[in-house]
């Protein structure tokens, strides 16, 4: 058996007598050194001086490669087959920036033309001529893209060292800022913070904390600037049912955070002593994203000036809907009937023996016989900025 190994080894490393349709290899099919990477007749030089022309290969080892005529397989050195793209690449190119690109899931075809087959034209072989020059560079659709046209100053280009007006490095973007939109290929340190390709943040932003507007699991250099977790009000803050928090920008759900707070008690009316408080008793309600006033502050969530909001205090110092009293945003349980105005309240058109009864008597839209607000489609006589009575 072991001098069986030794004569199959020698088979594909030592002289053999000339066959086949190869008439210029001298004397020998495979002189010595052949599988040798350091020697000059290493069979991949070879084939290079050959035109690459892998017909010469297959006449003795088969048209895919497994053995042929000379019965010794090209296959248990390339197990893809001599003609594979990983005979050649490995699992992609490592060269200057080849490596941080493919990390960063880039394809091929975005800076390249990907060949159907090894032969294809401009591949290794141009109207069946060995190319020498390096590869060539085309952009693929994502180096084109951008978020507005306007943005764009040219099409992406590369002049064998850097890249220009490329998309995917920041070199078409709004106000972006970054300290390297046109990345050097042989860039010693392709990789980077965010800043590289857009400032931490942007000029054109207020806020540093990204992730709030830009979920992390959002698709990052897509051509799409994606805010929010859906297109909707509640991509940001709230849920599928409602645009107000819970969730809160923080992810928050709990009322004892402030971003979550009463809001679901005004929008839904928990307490029954009013109408539901729509969004814009409080806030001015944004059209769209980019509105002003939304997203253009670094601040918290503007409120309307007239309600006397206190963040400190988390109350509100001048808010009619709470006549005196002040309850505190965080905090349940301190809205009823008789929070904010005393049962009966305490003026000349009241006595204080009156019963709450006694309420439908003057104020029959907003109370019933019983003494409970009066709630009819979404809208109440009761706390809506009219004292009403007969």
């Amino acid at each position: 058996m072991k001098w069986l190994i030794v004569i199959m080894l020698a088979s594909c490393t030592d002289d053999r007598a000339l066959s086949g349709p190869c008439t210029d290899c001298a004397v020998r099919i495979h002189p010595v050194g052949i599988l040798d990477p350091d020697s000059d007749a290493f069979h991949g030089r070879e084939l290079a001086r050959r035109n690459w022309n892998f017909g010469l290969c297959a006449s003795c080892h088969g048209a895919d490669f497994s053995g042929g005529a000379a019965k010794v397989s090209c296959i248990g050195c390339h197990q893809d087959g001599p003609t594979a793209c990983t005979t050649c690449h490995g699992d992609g190119p490592t060269s200057k920036a080849h490596a941080p690109h493919a990390t960063r899931g880039v394809a091929c075809s975005e800076c390249h033309v990907v060949p159907a087959r090894w032969d294809d034209d401009g591949h290794i072989l141009h109207d069946g001529v060995a190319i020498t020059a390096p590869a060539k560079v085309t952009f693929g659709a994502l180096a084109g893209k951008s978020s507005d046209p306007a943005d764009r100053t040219g099409p992406p280009s590369w002049n064998g060292t850097t890249c220009t007006n490329v998309y995917c490095h920041g070199d078409a973007l709004h106000a972006a800022g970054g300290s390297v939109p046109r990345p050097r290929w042989d860039d010693p340190t392709p990789i980077g913070g965010c800043n590289r390709c857009h400032a931490n943040p942007p000029p054109s932003h207020a806020r540093t904390d990204c992730a709030t507007c830009h979920p992390a699991a959002a698709p990052h250099i897509d051509g799409l600037v994606q805010v929010g977790r859906t297109s909707g009000c509640d991509g940001c803050h709230g849920s599928a049912g409602s645009p107000a928090p819970p969730t809160d920008l923080a992810g928050n759900t709990f009322t004892t955070a402030i971003g979550v707070g009463a809001h679901q008690a005004h929008l839904q009316a928990s307490s029954r002593i009013s109408a539901p408080v729509p969004c814009a008793t409080c806030h001015v309600v944004p059209t769209s994203t980019g509105s002003p006033g939304h997203i253009d502050s670094p601040g918290t969530a503007e409120v309307v000036a007239s309600l006397g909001w206190d963040r400190s205090t988390q109350t509100c110092a001048s808010a009619a809907c709470h006549g005196s009293a002040r309850p505190i945003w965080t905090s349940t349980g301190q809205v009823s009937c008789g929070s904010c105005h005393g049962i009966p309240p305490a003026d000349a058109n009241h006595t204080p023996n009156m019963p709450i009864t006694s309420c439908a008597s003057c104020h029959p839209g907003a109370v019933d016989a019983f003494g409970n607000i009066i709630v009819t489609n979404q809208t109440s006589e009761h706390i809506n900025g009219v004292v009403d009575h007969l």
